[in-house]
């Protein structure tokens, strides 16, 4: 990618991200005073609320970290290489995330938990990508997840018998 378009494209992120800084500083500003009235219900809500807006903020201090690293990498030549092998990161990567820091191959390595990146860990920000391709656009993450956790149903009870473990999985 030229340097011209890493930097138009590195110029689109700080305004993004000013854009959200200045939403969240509205919101602050707009919210309703506390004024003691109301039921514990009304204290959920705002204390929901309150933790999503921590929530946002740190994940708005993260990408502005990462594009400051960006910054920095374009300015030393080496914008558009991973930051772990020096590989190429491809430009339509780079076109749908201008602060990727790692190949395609690298990022799902550490999200799977294959490699550990060390000292490196907290100048790539968090392992998982803030954005999250859901099976099914209409519900939310939680939704989607929510079967993950808690599961009511005991294991299933293995039957009498013989049994061996093999290396590919099947019994």
């Amino acid at each position: 990618m030229d340097q011209a378009r890493a930097r138009a494209l590195l110029d689109e992120e700080r305004a993004r991200l000013r854009r959200l800084l200045a939403a969240g500083a509205e919101e602050q500003e707009a919210g309703d005073p506390e004024d003691g009235v109301g039921d514990d219900v009304d204290d959920a809500d705002r204390r929901n609320v309150e933790e999503t807006g921590l929530a946002v903020d740190q994940l708005v201090r993260d990408r502005w970290a990462a594009l400051r690293r960006a910054e920095a990498r374009l300015d030393a030549g080496e914008y558009g290489r991973s930051v772990r092998s020096g590989r190429p990161i491809p430009d339509e990567r780079l076109e749908a995330n201008p602060l990727t820091e790692l190949t395609v191959e690298e990022a799902a390595a550490v999200e799977a938990g294959e490699f550990d990146l060390g000292d490196e860990g907290e100048a790539l920000g968090p392992a998982g990508h803030p954005y999250e391709v859901l099976d099914d656009a209409d519900i939310t993450p939680e939704e989607q997840h929510a079967g993950d956790e808690d599961v009511d149903e005991p294991p299933p009870e293995p039957e009498p018998g013989l049994h061996v473990e093999r290396d590919d999985g099947r019994q």
